[in-house]
Parts: structure tokens; C-alpha cells; sequence
């Protein structure tokens, strides 16, 4: 497949766009077709910052891809004084990453897991093409207005967060964006260049209707290569009305600051759903070393580090087997932030199983119109901001997320902003996370979640 390339970006997440009137003249005569616009199918986006140390990095990674209207804003280069605007955009994401999860776990006996700061920037790309009442109720559901954050500020922001992540060396992250547009539909000018300079998206036009079947082979081709086979066959098909499409994968790899030894790993009973009956014996991975630590009345928090102290891995797990629903619901972005400040440095006995979760959320369009996005489903959504000569909806959001844990790590890093106070006469605590559990990837220089999770059974 052969794209324009116009930069980088990253994303993951999918909105299928439906609905779209195309304006197509003939010499003398002028035809209207009406199109269901159904999807804006993955979107791939890698940022490799260690492409030496991609291939030595153990099994531990995390691969994002959706078919959605990626997002990622990049204009220019960040002052100091846009470090608080940052924590600003960070806040907004964890709001609508908490809200999330807690729709999605609601009455589910599933595990989950997702990039919230995927579909963050997947929404806020949609939201650049967006006008009139549909923008403003996206703007107000990622939380710009409450965060006090002008446009600029959000582009600024995102531009800054991923020119930090790409200088990273202490990990890989690959993302690669594209932007496929039927050959009828005009992109319109301003659109056009914001997702080149700032989404750095690779845009395309291609006839959906006559060459379905070798857009779709080019796609997972594609898609394929920027995830090094971890995806080889994503998509089955396209719908021939399809006008756009927004392609977005993130893959993340990585190692544990103190890895777990392989020879310590053993089989262990896990509570799965947190009851006796459907307890399965698993892969328990064992460590004792000095990490951060603290409690609630109702749950335990460790953090996990990865090499490169930038990225984290958080971990709640609920004082009652059965608990974890109740304490889902009770969390906040607030209350994590709060309890992390108050997190010691300490001897764990930590014992974590091995897993693995592929999630793919079919009912993202459901979850999202329950908190409150609905205009842009509907076929009054005006993105008169992206096309001058075609009239779309979102027709639907997907998103798929793979995360594979074992002693050597996942992701990369931690980074400063945690207060620790060493505690010189403490024991160790045991932390056995053998029952349903929380867990979220959170940048500790932001406070940014980038990932949240459960596992419910193993």
C-alpha cells in the first residue's frame, strides 16, 4: 500500500463513519449518491524509540489497534510554561479513562482491557473535523472545557506528550497513522494539513467500491508489518459505501526494572470471579524486592516500574475476593492520584500471575452514547470540518487491545512526580494477587493512564 507520508502519530481506536451524501459531477450532469459510510477500520501508529532494542525485548508487550477516527495533535514544539496545560490534558484523559472502564465493567464478567489515551486522541482527531453542536458536545465530553483548555492548548499538549515519548530510549513504542479517503469525498484544505501536521497521517484515495478486496489485503498487510506480525489478519472485509477510514495501532514493549525469576514461577490457585467454585490453578510469578506500596480500607496499590523509571504499572487489588465491582465503581482519577502521593517505599512479596487479554470492544458505541456522545451517531452530526462536498455521521467505534504479562515486563518505565519516604523499620507486605484485580499503565511524570484493565479470570 502506498501512502503519502506525511509524519507520525499515534492512536488506536475505530469510528466507523455512516451516511454521507458525495456530490459528483459528470460533464452536464450531476449525480448525488447517498453512502453508508461504515468504518474508519484500524488505524495504525507506531513511534519506535528503541529500534535496537526491539528485538531483544522479551515477550512482555502491549498492541493496540482500531478501526476509529484516530487522534494525535502535533504543532510545534512545546514551551516550559505548557507543562501545566499537559497536566491540564492529562486530567481530562484520566476523567474519561475512569468513566470508561466503569461503563464497560459495569454488569460485565469479562476481563478488559484498553488504551484510553488511544481513544482520548482518536476522539479529539474526530473533534478537529467536528462543527456546531456535535463539536461542542465532544469538546465537553473530553473535558477541554472543564480543564480550562483552549484548542491550542489541547494541540500543544498531545504535541508535546508524544515529542516526549519519542525520545525515549529505555523502550519501544511504535505508532503509524493513515488516512484513507474514497476518491469522490474532498478533504477539505485546513483538515487536511492539521492531520498531516498534527496526526502526521499517511492519507491515501482509493476507490472502496471497485477495489474492496485489495484495500483490505493492503490494509492488514500494512497493519501486519507496523506490528511485527502481532496482527496479521486484522480486518475480513469493507463495506463498499465506505468513504473514510482512519487507521491507528499502537505496540508497546518492554522490560520490568526488577524482573521476576522464571525459576520461581509456579502453579497457584486464582480465584476467578472471585469465588471458590471456578478457581483455577495458573502461573503465579514471584518477586520480593523494595517498591512502592499503600492501602485503603478496601483495596492494596503497588506500582510496578519499567526500565527507564518513565512508565508504570499500577495495580489494585480488592481486600475481598469478591470486590472488585465495588471497588471499580468507587474509584477516581482523584483518588488514585491521592493514594499514589501516599504510596512508601517498601519490601513487597509480590506474587502476580502470568496473562494474557485480547479485548475487542464491540460495544464502545453503546458505552459512549451512555455518558453522554450521541450527537455524532446521529444523522444530524455535522464534520462539516472535514469534507467540502460530503455530509457524515459515526456509524461506530471499535477498538481491540492485546496485553501480554510475564517476568520480564511490558511497556517501558516510571518517571519522577511520586513523593517516596522509605519506611526503616517496616516488614514486608504480601501482596498476592491471586483474586480479580485493577490494573492501569500510567506515565508517572503526567499521571497519565495510557492503559486500563481487570482480569476477572484467568
Amino acid at each position: 500500500m502506498t501512502f503519502y507520508r506525511e509524519g507520525g502519530l499515534s492512536s488506536v481506536s475505530t469510528l466507523v463513519l455512516g451516511n454521507w451524501m458525495i456530490k459528483e459531477k459528470t460533464e452536464d450532469v450531476r449525480r448525488y449518491r447517498t453512502c453508508e459510510l461504515l468504518t474508519s477500520k484500524h488505524v495504525e501508529s507506531f513511534i519506535d524509540l528503541s529500534p535496537n532494542m526491539m528485538e531483544t525485548l522479551p515477550h512482555m508487550n502491549f498492541f493496540f489497534i482500531v478501526l476509529i477516527i484516530s487522534i494525535c495533535c502535533i504543532f510545534g514544539f512545546p514551551a516550559e510554561d505548557n507543562v501545566t496545560a499537559l497536566q491540564k490534558l492529562a486530567n481530562a484523559n484520566n476523567e474519561f479513562s475512569m468513566k470508561l472502564h466503569q461503563t464497560l465493567a459495569q454488569n460485565s464478567l469479562q476481563n478488559l482491557f484498553f488504551s484510553p489515551t488511544s481513544l482520548f486522541f482518536a476522539l479529539g482527531m474526530l473533534y478537529k473535523g467536528a462543527r456546531g453542536e456535535t463539536a461542542q458536545e465532544l469538546q465537553n465530553f473530553l473535558g477541554y472545557n472543564e480543564a480550562g483548555l483552549s484548542d491550542e492548548e489541547v494541540d500543544k499538549s498531545f504535541t508535546q506528550l508524544l515529542t516526549e515519548y519519542s525520545s525515549s530510549r529505555n523502550y519501544t513504542l511504535k505508532t503509524a497513522n493513515a488516512i484513507l479517503v474514497n476518491h469522490l469525498v474532498n478533504l477539505k484544505s485546513e483538515y487536511r494539513q492539521a492531520m498531516q501536521d498534527s496526526f502526521h497521517a499517511k492519507i491515501r484515495n482509493v476507490d472502496f467500491l471497485r477495489e474492496a478486496n485489495q484495500v483490505v489485503q493492503e490494509i492488514n498487510a500494512w497493519i501486519n508489518s507496523h506490528t511485527n506480525g502481532k496482527i496479521p489478519h486484522f480486518l475480513d472485509h469493507l463495506d463498499s459505501s465506505t468513504v473514510l477510514t482512519i487507521l491507528n495501532a499502537i505496540y508497546f514493549k518492554g522490560l520490568w526494572s526488577v524482573p521476576f525469576e522464571t525459576r520461581d514461577t509456579k502453579l497457584e490457585r486464582f480465584y476467578n470471579y472471585g469465588g471458590n467454585d471456578k478457581s483455577k490453578y495458573v502461573l503465579m510469578m514471584h518477586k520480593s524486592h523494595r517498591t512502592l506500596y499503600t492501602s485503603s480500607p478496601d483495596w492494596e496499590m503497588v506500582e510496578l516500574p519499567y526500565k527507564g523509571d518513565r512508565i508504570s504499572m499500577v495495580i489494585v487489588l480488592p481486600k475481598e475476593r469478591d470486590g472488585l465491582a465495588a471497588v471499580e465503581n468507587s474509584l477516581t482519577p482523584g483518588q488514585i492520584n491521592e493514594y499514589r502521593n501516599k504510596m512508601r517505599m517498601l519490601t513487597v512479596n509480590l506474587t502476580l500471575p502470568r496473562f494474557k487479554i485480547d479485548s475487542v470492544l464491540n460495544g464502545l458505541k453503546q458505552a459512549l452514547e451512555t455518558l453522554g456522545v450521541g450527537k455524532m451517531f446521529q444523522y444530524g452530526a455535522d464534520f462539516s470540518g472535514m469534507a467540502e462536498n460530503a455530509k457524515v455521521r459515526v456509524s461506530q467505534v471499535m477498538h481491540e487491545a492485546v496485553v501480554e504479562v510475564n517476568e520480564e515486563g511490558t511497556v517501558a518505565a516510571a518517571a519522577s512526580g511520586v513523593h517516596l519516604v522509605p519506611l526503616s523499620l517496616s516488614l514486608p507486605r504480601d501482596f498476592k494477587v491471586d483474586h480479580p484485580f485493577f490494573f492501569a499503565i500510567v506515565d508517572k511524570k503526567t499521571n497519565l493512564i495510557l492503559f486500563s484493565g481487570r482480569v476477572i479470570y484467568l
